[in-house]
């Protein structure tokens, strides 16, 4: 049996909803962090590494091999967990399941986040789909955030949750706090707790759910926010920011002519492994940024992070084009091209065929994404090739 009120508006729920978006940033920057390490032993052995304590991860795909006796931190295109870790799991990757146990706390940021193990410590996730299995057990506080979030398993200290739609069907032992537009207990949730949720629409609740506590709506209106892309006077400027685009190509390869080439190599010889660590960069850094922004006192460092993520994107974009460029000229010429005016015509080509490409309903974004990704990756590549040569 459960009972439904309204309540006003209070200050602390605003406050709470703060809390967990800090948790979820700071998810996103140990992620983060955890790359940065990963990567040099990983990108140096080209494969998986388990020790006898912490472990670092990353490549295209990662997984465990065997039982991890400290820290997992792994960063890639898709990581599966699927030993016992006894410490903390920080993950970051276009998907994500974790099967195995962890013993400590788990945070992890990526496209899909799949957990079906138990989790000791605290739990706090964030993705653009997100789901706890129905044998998922969290010993902590759980903090969730995604488009599509699904609750099963067993919560033993609460549960707090930010997405569009959010469906629980497991057991919850203490408050729930829910913030959707669309939000549904089904018959087989148990919520040992109070309920209190903000959302546009009446909460769905199956008369077959077990709910000790109050439910409670609050009057704060929720809306998942949706980017829009719209910016006025756009399309009359596409003609200037193609001649932007060919300017600052043109001087990438005029003053970073080998690292060019040689990342030009890596995306043509590794686009798995470029395309994982391109996405664990691309997902991470922005949660970071806006980490230190929160902060305040980290405000100068995340406008340099900005300005660093931007010009990455960019020199990742161009990078696409010059690698479709050089296809463009295979097929012209037998023979590598390297006049300036040649090089100059078939980038100005490939930036014009992406443009198209980019237009095209569905596929075309993502076809455009995929490719920068792995443009991002083959860079980062390259720079600690070049890093590891020197040293």
């Amino acid at each position: 049996m459960f009972h439904m009120n309204h309540m006003p508006h209070h200050h602390t729920r605003s406050a709470g909803r703060r809390r967990v978006w800090q948790r979820l940033l700071q998810a996103g920057a140990s992620a983060l962090l955890g790359a940065l390490l990963a990567w040099p032993s990983a990108a140096a052995q080209d494969a998986d590494r388990l020790s006898d304590s912490n472990v670092y991860l990353a490549g295209a795909t990662v997984g465990t091999d065997g039982p991890v006796n400290g820290d997992l931190i792994a960063a890639a295109g898709r990581i599966n967990v699927n030993h016992a870790v006894s410490g903390d799991a920080v993950l970051a990757a276009g998907s994500i399941e974790v099967y195995g146990n962890i013993g400590d706390d788990l945070h992890a940021a990526g496209g899909v986040v799949s957990v079906s193990g138990r989790v000791a410590g605290e739990v706090v996730l964030a993705g653009g789909s997100v789901a706890l299995g129905p044998d998922a057990e969290v010993g902590g506080r759980a903090w969730l955030a995604g488009n599509d979030v699904v609750i099963g398993g067993r919560m033993r200290n609460g549960l707090k949750v930010y997405g569009n739609k959010i469906l629980v069907l497991g057991e919850v032992y203490g408050a729930v706090e829910l913030a959707g537009e669309q939000i549904e207990i089904l018959g087989s949730a148990r919520i040992l707790g109070d309920i209190t949720y903000s959302s546009g629409r009446q909460i769905k609740i199956d008369p077959g759910a077990k709910i000790a506590g109050k439910v409670t709506r609050d009057s704060d209106t929720f809306e998942f926010p949706r980017p829009r892309l719209e910016i006025p006077g756009l399309p009359a400027l596409r003609p200037l920011l193609l001649l932007g685009l060919l300017a600052a190509g043109l001087l990438l390869v005029a003053l970073f002519p080998r690292f060019t080439q040689a990342a030009l190599q890596a995306f043509g010889a590794a686009p798995l492994k470029s395309l994982g660590l391109g996405a664990a960069i691309f997902f991470s850094l922005p949660p970071v940024i806006l980490l230190l922004v929160i902060t305040i006192i980290g405000i100068p460092i995340a406008l340099v992070l900005a300005a660093i993520y931007f010009m990455a994107l960019l020199a990742g974009y161009l990078i696409i084009a010059f690698f479709i460029g050089n296809r463009l000229l295979g097929l012209l010429r037998k023979q590598a091209v390297t006049g300036f005016g040649w090089r100059a015509g078939s980038l100005a080509a490939a930036l014009l065929l992406l443009w198209f490409v980019q237009n095209l309903p569905y596929i075309g974004t993502l076809a455009i994404l995929i490719a920068l990704l792995a443009a991002l990756g083959a860079m980062v590549l390259q720079a600690f090739s070049r890093y590891s040569g020197r040293a």
